[in-house]
């Protein structure tokens, strides 16, 4: 019988001390799980004000987007016109358009004086060339990569702010 008593002494002193190891944890978890839920709480706050910010400012950023579009644009135009061979590009398209007005003109003037039109004229060059394809596949890689890296960048910017961070 004195076994049992000691041991259930030794059951309650046990059990008395692990209360006061657990309360302490319990009491830390309880706190964490509170600010867990606060933080939660501010960031869906500051989601929804960086959200109404951007729905309040996309405009103004997009028509930004398109005047720097307008410009490099603008720029390329300029420094292509500068290249050699795009000079002699240009001549060859020149030369391509001036022969389907030339055919034009001499098919009007053959109806008009034989009433019958010209069949099957040469046209010097084709239609498109390869060249403004792969300059185009070349320039739509890399403007894929550089839109990607600019969206990356909009959803950094919001986890930011809506981090706090900003």
């Amino acid at each position: 019988m004195a076994d049992v008593q000691a041991l259930r002494a030794k059951v309650e002193k046990l059990r008395a001390e692990a209360e006061k190891k657990v309360n302490p944890l319990a009491q830390a978890e309880a706190a964490l799980a509170e600010a867990e839920a606060d933080l939660a709480v501010e960031r869906k706050e500051r989601a929804k004000e960086f959200d109404q910010d951007t729905v309040s400012t996309w405009e103004a950023e997009n028509r930004r987007l398109h005047g720097k579009y307008d410009d490099a644009i603008r720029s390329f135009g300029e420094l292509l016109l500068q290249e050699p061979w795009f000079q002699a590009f240009v001549e060859a398209r020149t030369a391509n358009r001036e022969s389907f007005h030339l055919i034009q003109f001499a098919t009007n003037a053959t109806v008009r004086t034989t009433g019958h039109p010209i069949h099957n004229p040469h046209t010097p060059g084709g239609v498109d060339s390869p060249l403004l394809s792969l300059i185009l596949q070349a320039a739509d890689l890399a403007a894929d990569g550089n839109g990607a890296d600019y969206a990356d960048e909009l959803e950094r910017q919001r986890e930011h702010f809506i981090s706090g961070e900003a």
